[in-house]
């Protein structure tokens, strides 16, 4: 929804995007690790992108496993790092059938700890670099979409469309959609 957002202000996040809007070229679970190709394929990628848009950015939400070493290369960099519930996607997780109330708990604990983990660990990783970010609360901005998109296009620096109608359908909560709606 956030990275949605972002691309319907006018922010390029990538081309042939999944529904997740997680850009492959970013995506070290999809290129085997994090290793020296993976961040020699991540600095091409930004210096293409930075000769090409002004404004641009990525959604990865575990980029803190290699920003640090690509970070001096981003012109003018921003972070927008999401806070989520971790109850709802971890029971939603949990529930499946032929699970006994004990292993759901174990489960849905699991998850929690993950969630909260990365969370963590995203928001140490904004604090060290000491750039602008902005901190997103996925369930305020789903019940105050407009306040959000406000806020947002303000610290992009872009403005907010005439017509936001577009961004609004995308952000509504139930599936993923696809981005070309924004486009």
């Amino acid at each position: 929804m956030v990275a949605g957002a972002i691309a319907g202000l006018g922010v390029f996040m990538g081309e042939d995007l999944p529904v997740n809007i997680e850009d492959t070229q970013f995506n070290p679970d999809l290129a085997g690790g994090d290793g020296p190709e993976f961040i020699a394929q991540v600095k091409h990628a930004i210096a293409q992108r930075s000769a090409a848009h002004t404004i641009w950015g990525w959604k990865y939400p575990r980029a803190g496993r290699y920003i640090e070493r690509v970070c001096d290369l981003i012109p003018n960099p921003h972070f927008v790092v999401v806070f989520r519930d971790p109850l709802p996607s971890a029971l939603r997780g949990a529930r499946r059938p032929g699970l006994t109330p004990k292993a759901i708990a174990a489960a849905s604990h699991k998850t929690i700890q993950s969630r909260l983990r990365i969370e963590m660990e995203n928001l140490s990783l904004v604090y060290r670099l000491e750039k602008p970010t902005l901190m997103v609360s996925f369930e305020k901005a789903q019940t105050e979409p407009e306040t959000f998109l406000e806020e947002l296009a303000q610290f992009v620096g872009l403005p907010v469309p005439q017509d936001v109608s577009p961004i609004l359908r995308f952000m509504e909560p139930g599936t993923y959609k696809d981005i070309s709606m924004l486009l």
